[in-house]
């Protein structure tokens, strides 16, 4: 089995105005991605996903379709998409800093070899360690207002762990936090984000006034270069410390231990460069005593399923911040058939060979760019 041609089609996906997020790095009303087909010369396809998000990791749209088309198509056809090492050794040669591409190719060659052999893509990582996955629901940076009008929608929908983004302002970040825990009760466990949105002295301001309210978790509170500040601020809260915009790579986590930074690392296949790397991510740091959590950009469907495989894959999952494998619940469509392993408060592991989930050509020519 050789790869005939790979396609890259961008697309975008206007976010859901039922929970419409903002955070610390800013509004955005839709989001853009690239699916990946990786296809076969007797039609076989396999699915990936790149999210694109330039402020964020650097990674955009148009450029992604370019590198496609121009440089790995040519590339790594007549490869075998199971020879990753191969594959690999070309996207290398191609690029060096687009993890968020690396990890869609990789994606779309792990979901055409599995549906090749009958099997899932958590069995060519290793196996499950779980079908079910704990999630949490992420409230965004809004007024608090409009944040209470959120959770009251929530309440209903079964979440046991909801994540509150802050990092704007200490009075607005405790007055929401306020807000959630009010109107949702004392047995929702509380997490927050602030996207890097805090200095050491606010970082601590807040979070003694958010101490009443019973936070379980702070994610990145201080920009991604602050190690010994986060380790510092680790002294000033009874909340678990979580690095994501700090975690990208083998050697951050390694420097997350060295530098007593975070108790818990969020990683995931976009971030990580891919799932495989995603899952050596998850397992030093587990050896290294910090604990894992699997973060998100906001998958469509794509991505989402890998996710899932990701998470049932890895020995290690927290207990305490479940994951935030969430993404179509933000959308009109996720551009996958069926979505619905995604639920509120959990999710579920695909059923059916590869990644478990089939493209919805119809609604990829609606949100493409261009189309």
């Amino acid at each position: 089995m050789n790869i005939a041609r790979i396609r890259a089609t961008p697309v975008r996906v206007r976010r859901s105005a039922r929970f419409l997020p903002r955070t610390a790095h800013g509004e955005v009303m839709a989001s853009e991605y690239v699916i990946i087909e990786v296809e076969t010369a007797d039609g076989m396809i396999g699915l990936g996903e790149v999210t694109c998000s330039p402020r964020w990791s650097g990674e955009e749209a148009a450029g992604t379709v370019a590198l496609v088309r121009d440089q790995l198509d040519p590339a790594i056809r007549g490869l075998d998409p199971w020879n990753w090492a191969a594959i690999a050794g070309r996207l290398t040669a191609a690029f060096s800093s687009r993890p968020f591409l690396r990890a869609g190719i990789e994606m779309a060659c792990l979901d055409l070899a599995a549906r090749e052999a009958n099997i899932r893509v958590v069995d060519l990582l290793g196996g499950a360690h779980r079908e079910a996955i704990a999630t949490k629901f992420v409230l965004p940076g809004r007024d608090a207002a409009v944040v209470r009008d959120m959770a009251r929608d929530l309440s209903s929908m079964g979440v046991d762990v909801v994540k509150v983004k802050v990092g704007l302002g200490t009075a607005g970040d405790i007055a929401r936090v306020a807000a959630v825990r009010e109107e949702l009760g004392p047995d929702v466990r509380l997490t927050v984000d602030a996207n890097e949105g805090w200095q050491p002295e606010e970082a601590r301001a807040v979070l003694a006034g958010l101490a009443a309210f019973g936070v379980a978790a702070v994610e990145q509170p201080l920009p991604r270069s602050a190690w010994q500040a986060s380790a510092m601020l680790r002294g000033h809260t009874t909340a678990a410390i979580v690095g994501d915009e700090s975690i990208w790579t083998l050697a951050d986590v390694a420097r997350s231990a060295e530098t007593g930074a975070f108790d818990l690392v969020s990683i995931y296949p976009g971030k990580c460069g891919g799932l495989r790397s995603t899952l050596v991510l998850a397992e030093a740091a587990a050896a290294l005593g910090l604990g894992v959590t699997f973060g998100s950009n906001l998958e469509l469907g794509i991505g989402s399923a890998a996710l899932a495989h990701v998470i049932a894959a890895s020995p290690v999952a927290s207990p305490v911040v479940p994951s935030d494998l969430i993404g179509p619940l933000y959308f009109g469509s996720s551009l996958i058939t069926d979505d619905s392993f995604v639920g509120w408060g959990s999710a579920v592991l695909p059923a059916g060979p590869g990644l478990g989930v089939d493209l919805d050509r119809d609604a990829l020519a609606r949100h493409e760019m261009g189309g």
